[in-house]
């Protein structure tokens, strides 16, 4: 389904300005109180969002500034993650507070070189106040065209292994209502995109759902790719298919380098991302899942 798309330059995000507002500018944690696991499943049910695409998926150089400065903005608490990383570098056997980071991951699985803000952050704190408690994790590759994205593939294997972790680290109160899709710089001239995404969409739905057992159908939250040809493909996809929503535009964010997204470009999409989940989401989720 075609959503508006926000102007992303134009939202203004409460998590952005949490440096100014929250006086936390020393790099510690906004909020006083970090989420607890006993706090999450005293609300019965946990909700895993997944990143997923090319390097934007994965916050690549989304950092304060390329290459001076690496680091990146305090975060507040908006959920959880799997203990070793947003974006995984370990084991997946415990949930700890979410929180990106910058520590390095293997070049050979991730294909990004300086990790930095994922849409992941953004997205979780637009969804603070709905019930249940977040998980957010990352499965994407960089610089890796949607062929080695489908079915089969290493990273699409590495998204339904994050989401068998996740239902195993929930007690069985567990659902993937949504996946974020950033992805397509390497795919300029393809004509077969838009059938490609299609088909992997569905099939991402189809085996998400018969690992967690859910009835309700996974949505999909597109920040369109700056490469005009293939944005558009991305457009028709989101008109044939009632579960793929426009959320952003690459184009109009700010860029680290050109392509990779500053920590602030990340973060706004981010947040354009989950005001669109946000309007989504409740009236998709309205079965309970399958235990």
């Amino acid at each position: 389904m075609i959503t508006r798309t926000l102007n992303s330059r134009g939202c203004i995000c409460a998590a952005l300005l949490c440096i100014v507002l929250c006086g936390c500018g020393d790099g510690s944690k906004c909020s006083a109180a970090p989420p607890t696991l006993a706090g999450a499943f005293a609300t019965g049910e946990f909700q895993h969002i997944l990143s997923y695409g090319q390097s934007l998926s994965l916050g690549a150089r989304a950092v304060n500034r390329w290459p001076a400065d690496l680091s990146i903005p305090p975060e507040q608490d908006v959920g959880f993650m799997f203990a070793s990383g947003v974006i995984p570098r370990g084991a997946m056997n415990q949930l700890i507070p979410f929180a990106d980071s910058t520590s390095p991951v293997d070049m050979d699985a991730w294909n990004i070189d300086a990790p930095g803000v994922t849409p992941l952050y953004g997205a979780l704190f637009e969804l603070r106040g709905l019930p249940g408690s977040r998980i957010a994790s990352a499965a994407g590759r960089g610089a890796t065209p949607i062929a080695g994205l489908s079915k089969g593939t290493p990273p699409y294997l590495r998204l339904i292994s994050q989401v068998a972790a996740g239902k195993a680290l929930s007690g069985g109160h567990y659902r993937v209502p949504a996946i974020i899709w950033m992805q397509g710089e390497s795919d300029a001239g393809n004509p077969r995109y838009a059938a490609q995404l299609q088909r992997l969409f569905a099939d991402l739905d189809a085996d998400v759902r018969a690992t967690t057992g859910q009835v309700q159908t996974v949505q999909f939250f597109i920040c369109l790719t700056k490469v005009r040809g293939i944005a558009a493909a991305q457009q028709q996809v989101a008109a044939a298919m009632p579960n793929v929503h426009i959320a952003c535009d690459a184009a109009e964010l700010s860029k680290s380098d050109g392509t990779h997204l500053t920590a602030r470009g990340s973060l706004e999409a981010g947040c354009a991302i989950g005001v669109q989940m946000r309007s989504v989401l409740p009236a998709s989720e309205s079965k309970p899942s399958r235990h």
